[in-house]
């Protein structure tokens, strides 16, 4: 019955992680097993073998059970599936904390319920087999599913219900916990009355037995008491706002969870996001507003993403700055939840922002930063930040840094040869390699380049454009998304063709060859400055300074409300005095591309040109990089073959090792103890050691009769004396004499006779192999009997065992 309702509980507890129908499967499968294995234990008295029969079935039911994705694969995939399922017993907790719920059967997500419902029910069916303290007890691992669903569940609890004039609040966690107090009130009572009956069939017994009974059911009763209180109390905590470990999310975990914030670009200029608010800002106190807000800096690249660095220690609690002479204050409040986890900021903080709104207390402790680059990050929950979110912060004043005339380093940082059609771009400008030539090179990419935020002018994609025609004149030309080396690379060979078409001495406006927008000209940026020797990163952010919009016409400067349109990119760049100095990157919108001229020389091997009404298919926000990713190529075929096996082989190998560690515990502990007591100090210890080892060796074996009556015996539930053990054991009586004279005798024994008595256990551990089975052996050898976990004839082991007919040891004696 409790293996049931450790199943039905599990099911309604995890529903809300996984949502999927197998979970039953799931939940009755880990408790039959349990049940099966520990009724089988207790009943052919296994001891710690129901352990290793626990863990083989869980090993037979991991893959079917808990991963049935890999149902159907071949052997060698069923192979890695067991090698998977057995490594989630300790990491598919953490899978299940960092995944966005519901989970479904995804992987191996569903490794931990099986391991939690065979926990508890194993252990509610081995207590309610104990005696009548263990038999109350055995409800309360009921707890242990409930509290799966809990801690690792959403921290939304379920909706309130209204019943007439009554609001129930979290009904779904009400019902549960209300259940579970029942069902573990109910047994503890009917474990308690069973007592009490007990007591009254034995009549003779009554007074004892009813002493124990009402014991019982007082402690029955002040738990009923403290569970119906905690379902009164229950509605109210639900409501409360809850931490749970869902909730302590790690951010360098989540940072590499996120897709590049700048593979998004162009989802802030479609028609829907382009004046949709994002965030309010205003300054504080009458100062002047920052000339920036950044929302992420990209400082990492892997040829098809800038993305964000995200290894250990880049993001850390901040608990002070750097006072700043004339800092700037502003106020920020977010309309929606757009910006997810990246803080909108200004460079340089002098402390930490000061959070506002109903989450206040949480975004304070899930503020994050990276110092090196100054962006922040908000993770009270892996979603991020959402609208009615709002801070205030403080960071020094000024102008925009100024870039260094001195490269940082003597030598480009990348690969020029990789980059060929960068490179022969650069070669046409003949500019030094200054912060002036650096600036002159960047103003000139802007200058031949065209703002494009599409590969189409549909509608819902079209306003940016209706917008800046009206104003200037912009007419709409296609181009593709992405920030790739290839890309970037494209956007070059775009500008060097048409300056090798139109000669060096050609005007301004027929050199505009370039198209993109500021996802692929801050890229390519970043890499002019990597080619003049200047550190370079790429920024994610808005403008608040209302004077840029005459230097940037393509992406206006914030006022009050920053919307989509105000979202742009910038490169910053460091010279040798290591100063960050920001730098606009976005192409004009005035001139569009110059027509081919007549008599111009085609290529000599053409390439059929990009469909250009072909449909755009731009990422979500927070999605990959879309049609910029890079289409992995195939695996040798000897790394295919292999790599899967040798994984298996080592999983497998790790599990048979951890099962091989379960195995060997008991023997290895025992040898332990027979070695401390037989390398003991002095003959009269060593003596007490063998008399233990003695004992142990025949309690374990199960070669003990029942506790000797009569005249002299103990009374009912004391320990033997060690002669009345002695008689019992085939050589016994001697062997105890010589310990009884060791401990009570003036003179005491000699090493030799000490020696002798360890020969005597060596004599009695080979005679007990050589009279059982061979499964007598193995259930010997895995007892825990002399450890006092189990009783044989009212003994507990050797350490129970009272020293003689008078119990009293001589001082220093005691073992």
């Amino acid at each position: 019955m409790l293996a049931l309702a450790v199943a039905l509980l599990a099911i309604c507890s995890a529903w809300p992680i996984y949502a999927d129908p197998w979970i039953a499967v799931v939940a009755a499968a880990g408790a039959v097993a349990a049940f099966l294995a520990v009724r089988a234990g207790v009943r052919w008295r296994w001891g710690a073998g129901t352990v290793l029969a626990l863990g083989l079935l869980f090993a037979a039911l991991v893959v079917p059970v808990a991963v049935p994705s890999a149902l159907g694969g071949s052997p060698r995939s069923l192979l890695s599936a067991l090698g998977d399922g057995l490594a989630a017993v300790a990491l598919g907790w953490k899978q299940i904390l960092t995944l966005v719920l519901p989970l479904g059967t995804y992987q191996t997500v569903l490794v931990p319920l099986l391991v939690t419902v065979m926990v508890a029910a194993a252990i509610a069916v081995r207590l309610a087999a104990g005696g009548a303290r263990a038999h109350a007890c055995a409800a309360l691992p009921l707890l242990a599913p409930l509290l799966f669903g809990t801690v690792l569940g959403p921290a939304t609890p379920s909706e309130a219900i209204v019943l007439g004039a009554v609001e129930i609040a979290a009904p779904r966690e009400l019902a549960l916990w209300c259940a579970t107090a029942v069902i573990v009130a109910a047994w503890i009572g009917w474990s308690s009355g069973r007592a009490r009956r007990a007591a009254l069939r034995l009549g003779g017994a009554a007074p004892v037995s009813l002493r124990r009974a009402l014991r019982g059911g007082l402690g029955a009763g002040l738990l009923v008491v403290a569970l119906a209180a905690g379902a009164v109390l229950a509605p109210a905590a639900a409501t409360a706002p809850r931490t749970l470990p869902r909730d302590r999310v790690d951010p360098v975990l989540i940072v590499r969870a996120q897709s590049s914030p700048l593979s998004g670009y162009r989802v802030w200029k479609r028609d829907a996001a382009l004046d949709a608010p994002i965030f309010a800002v205003s300054p504080l106190d009458g100062a002047a507003l920052p000339e920036r807000l950044r929302l992420a800096v990209l400082d990492d690249e892997n040829g098809v993403d800038f993305a964000v660095t995200a290894e250990p220690g880049t993001f850390t609690r901040f608990p002070s700055g750097t006072a700043a002479q004339d800092p700037s204050r502003v106020a920020v409040e977010l309309r929606s939840a757009a910006p997810g986890i990246w803080v909108p900021l200004p460079a340089a903080l002098t402390g930490p922002p000061r959070f506002t709104g109903p989450r206040a207390a949480e975004l304070r402790d899930g503020f994050y930063l990276d110092r090196e680059t100054g962006a922040g990050i908000a993770v009270p929950t892996a979603a991020g930040l959402r609208a009615g979110d709002g801070f205030e912060a403080e960071a020094g004043g000024g102008a925009d840094a100024e870039l260094d005339p001195a490269p940082a380093h003597a030598t480009p940082q990348i690969d020029r040869t990789a980059f060929p059609q960068l490179d022969r771009w650069v070669r046409m400008q003949r500019l030094p390699a200054t912060g002036a030539g650096l600036a002159e090179a960047i103003e000139r990419l802007r200058d031949r380049g065209y703002l494009s935020h599409a590969l189409s002018a549909e509608p819902g994609e079209r306003a940016w454009l209706d917008e800046l025609a009206e104003a200037h004149g912009t007419r709409f030309v296609a181009s593709a998304g992405g920030h790739s080396n290839a890309r970037i690379e494209e956007l070059f060979a775009q500008l060097a063709d048409r300056e090798t078409a139109a000669g060096s001495d050609a005007a301004a406006a027929e050199l505009v060859a370039g198209i993109g927008d500021d996802e692929q000209f801050a890229v390519a940026a970043a890499r002019l400055a990597e080619a003049f020797g200047y550190d370079a990163r790429v920024v994610l952010g808005v403008r608040l300074d209302p004077e840029s919009d005459g230097e940037v016409p393509g992406v206006p400067a914030c006022a009050e409300v920053c919307a989509g349109r105000n979202i742009g990119a910038w490169v910053e760049a460091r010279g040798a005095d290591g100063v960050w100095a920001p730098l606009d990157v976005t192409p004009q919108v005035a001139t569009p591309p110059a027509a081919i001229t007549e008599g111009e020389r085609l290529p000599e091997h053409p390439t059929v040109p990009e469909e250009r009404d072909a449909h755009e298919s731009d990422p979500e926000l927070g999605a990959g990089a879309g049609d910029s990713s890079a289409e992995p190529g195939p695996e040798p075929a000897s790394t295919l073959a292999i790599g899967p096996v040798l994984r298996a082989i080592g999983l497998g190998i790790a599990a048979l090792a951890l099962l091989a560690l379960v195995l060997l515990f008991v023997p290895a502990v025992k040898a332990l103890r027979a070695r401390s007591r037989r390398r003991a100090a002095s003959p009269e210890l060593r003596a007490l050691g063998a008399w233990e080892e003695l004992v142990a060796l025949h309690t374990d074996a199960g070669a003990l009769p029942p506790a000797a009556t009569g005249p002299g015996a103990p009374g009912p539930g004391a320990p033997a004396t060690r002669a009345m053990l002695g008689a019992s054991i085939p050589g016994g009586a001697a062997f105890a004499a010589q310990v009884d004279r060791a401990v009570f005798s003036r003179d005491g024994l000699t090493d030799a006779e000490a020696d002798a008595l360890w020969a005597e256990v060596d004599r009695a551990r080979e005679r007990l192999a050589g009279a059982g089975t061979r499964g007598a052996r193995l259930r010997a050898r895995w007892s825990l009997a002399s450890f006092g976990i189990a009783r044989r004839g009212g003994v507990r082991g050797g350490g129970g065992i009272r020293g003689g007919a008078g119990g009293v040891r001589k001082s220093g004696g005691a073992r």
